[in-house]
């Protein structure tokens, strides 16, 4: 893996110096805004009879004194990434579904960066006072064209004086620069808290000594962001719908090339206005591979083994395509003849 990130930034470094950098396109503005939890409307967006009477709005809540921005972008976030050990645990999957409100419905949200934290099975947080310098069970995803982000995860233990409960944070940039947070924590229900902790290695702490109704934050609005957990596999399966209010969504703006060049065994196509979900086309062949460079993601892309498709002299035609469908120009690209 360290190899793979070294050429990585080897590639990128030879790119922005060869083409130049290429500016990025904000792709929404933002304001202060609320939570809000949709009616059940199914696991992909919501169909366009959607109206805002099916948006109840949800307190936002304490970011508490764990959050460490680790810029970890994963979905499995067992895991201490140094190590590679894996946190024991009943497990879980957490999906979400980040929508707007837009006029007068709520419309999928893409792009937006949602952080999960919470403690192990023991009531233990990474990176902090008694685990500094490990990261487990801390992780974010870029939710795609739908609004979707799912987590792997491990059912949350608990600690003296709070209720059991999973921190997040939902962010949106422009570029670098961010434009919008939202920050709080859902909880589970006491029953099946209680079922989870009488299993290896919960039980070795026993229940939990604050009750949702006995918690301070929980009473600040926590009833309302209580999910409902559902048996999958060995462990348990979670879906939060939400959606934020006081966003100004404007349409996209379709993505651009502007240069390539060969690296390697890369194909490097520099650009601009490209999504997390950009896809690479040659010759109208989609590329495998790809993925937008972790620094320039807006405005670089990396096709991991497409320069070893092009000859020297040989001329290709490039285009991309973002998750919403919007296709860049044609770029046609010769391979220099060393």
């Amino acid at each position: 893996m360290k190899k793979d990130m070294s050429k990585q930034l080897l590639s990128r470094r030879a790119t922005l110096r060869l083409l130049g950098a290429a500016g990025a396109s904000a792709l929404v503005g933002l304001s202060g805004g609320r939570l809000i939890e949709r009616l059940p409307v199914g696991r992909r967006g919501l169909s366009a009879e959607a109206s805002a009477a099916s948006c109840v709005v949800r307190p936002q809540l304490t970011e508490g004194p764990y959050f460490v921005d680790e810029k970890l972008n994963r979905s499995d976030i067992r895991t201490d990434p140094t190590t590679g050990a894996l946190r024991p645990g009943v497990p879980l999957i957490l999906n979400f579904n980040v929508s707007a409100v837009s006029g007068s419905s709520c419309v999928p949200l893409p792009n937006a960066y949602v952080d999960v934290w919470h403690c192990d099975a023991l009531g233990t947080y990474s990176d902090v006072a008694g685990a500094r310098g490990q990261k487990f069970l801390r992780g974010y995803q870029v939710t795609d064209s739908s609004g979707a982000a799912q987590f792997t995860t491990i059912y949350p233990g608990w600690y003296s004086g709070r209720a059991v409960h999973i921190h997040f944070k939902i962010r949106l940039f422009a570029g670098s620069q961010k434009t919008y947070e939202f920050t709080s924590q859902f909880f589970f229900p006491d029953s099946i808290n209680n079922q989870v902790y009488t299993k290896s290695p919960y039980n070795t702490k026993g229940n939990a000594d604050t009750s949702n109704s006995r918690d301070g934050i929980y009473n600040g609005g926590g009833s309302q962001l209580l999910l409902t957990p559902t048996a999958s596999g060995q462990g348990y399966a979670a879906t939060l719908d939400i959606s934020l209010e006081g966003i100004t969504i404007t349409p996209s703006t379709p993505p651009q090339i502007l240069n390539a060049t060969v690296s390697g065994k890369q194909l490097l196509v520099l650009g601009e206005n490209f999504d997390s979900g950009v896809k690479l086309l040659m010759d109208g062949v989609k590329q495998k591979k790809t993925f937008p460079d972790d620094a320039n993601p807006t405005s670089l892309l990396i096709a991991r083994k497409s320069g070893n498709k092009i000859t020297p002299g040989q001329t290709i035609m490039l285009q991309v395509r973002n998750s919403d469908g919007q296709e860049s120009n044609e770029f046609s690209f010769t391979r220099p003849v060393a």
